[in-house]
């Protein structure tokens, strides 16, 4: 018998069933009791005895943490910690505003009275799927009409599944930018927008990938030598080279000299950029940015 096509399911379960669900294996917490702490955390409106004398106020299903504080807590390292709060919250589980040396940490809960999660985890799972089908496109084992139609499939089962109508605003001159909204469901425009977002960034992974990895380095070797490793004028060059490649720098007067670095440092720029983005993308999509054949 062959498996059911694999689908995107949310279930709802109370906080009880997670106490029932821990099992202590030792001093380091389990990924589950981790969760569960985070949960009594936010619920109890914890806030780190290193802050105390900070100013903020939580709200209803607010913690206020350190990575430090829970790498401790926890028993693990600190980069174990970072990396599990990205993985919950690219599940929609939680939401983090960092703050200097510290984060408030917001739990997406629901008392039972509503069925149907909230927006963020709904779309979580349309991203998913999205830079799932985006990802080979990416490195080419897909045309882009198939990856279209595959993405444009995700988006009508997000739009009808949510009980929606998957159709579009009458064409006509009264739809202006600021009418849109007001001319499609919000979730319907919502569901549209991360779609063309996976998908514009995806187009970018797509074009830097044909960038060498080994290039980023002359970046880092003027960084070092000729900016003696000064974080602000790196900044003002990254900014200008940016507007330079986007376009958007044409105004300017810019000498000759430098015109020649800038040029000098195009493909080195785009390099590290391409490896942002795969560090980035690389939780969803798995896949090299860079063609290594």
């Amino acid at each position: 018998m062959k498996n059911k096509e694999e689908m995107t399911a949310t279930i709802s379960a109370s906080i009880g069933l997670f106490d029932f669900l821990k099992e202590k294996v030792g001093e380091r917490k389990t990924r589950t009791e981790a969760y569960c702490d985070l949960l009594d955390k936010s619920l109890a409106g914890f806030v780190s005895p290193f802050l105390r004398n900070q100013d903020f106020e939580l709200r209803p299903s607010q913690c206020h943490v350190t990575v430090s504080d829970l790498a401790t807590e926890w028993r693990w390292h600190r980069a174990t910690v970072r990396s599990f709060l990205d993985t919950l919250e690219s599940f929609g589980q939680l939401e983090r505003t960092k703050l200097p040396k510290s984060m408030v940490i917001t739990m997406h809960l629901h008392d039972g009275s509503h069925a149907v999660p909230d927006i963020v985890q709904r779309t979580a799972g349309i991203v998913r799927q999205l830079n799932g089908i985006l990802s080979g496109w990416i490195n080419g084992s897909i045309i882009s009409d198939d990856a279209g139609i595959a993405c444009g499939q995700v988006v009508h089962k997000a739009i009808t599944d949510a009980g929606l109508k998957d159709e579009l605003p009458e064409d006509d001159c009264r739809v202006t930018l600021q009418k849109l909204p007001e001319r499609m469901d919000a979730r319907v425009l919502e569901i549209r927008t991360v779609a063309v977002e996976c998908i514009v960034l995806a187009a970018l992974r797509k074009v830097l990938r044909r960038s060498k990895p080994e290039e980023s380095m002359k970046l880092m070797q003027y960084f070092c030598f000729d900016l003696g490793a000064s974080w602000p004028s790196f900044i003002d060059l990254s900014k200008t080279l940016a507007e330079q490649i986007l376009n958007l720098g044409k105004e300017k007067d810019i000498d000759h000299d430098h015109q020649l670095l800038l040029d000098d440092l195009h493909d080195p720029f785009l390099s590290a950029a391409a490896k942002a983005l795969e560090k980035s993308a690389g939780a969803d999509c798995r896949t090299p940015l860079y063609n290594h054949g």
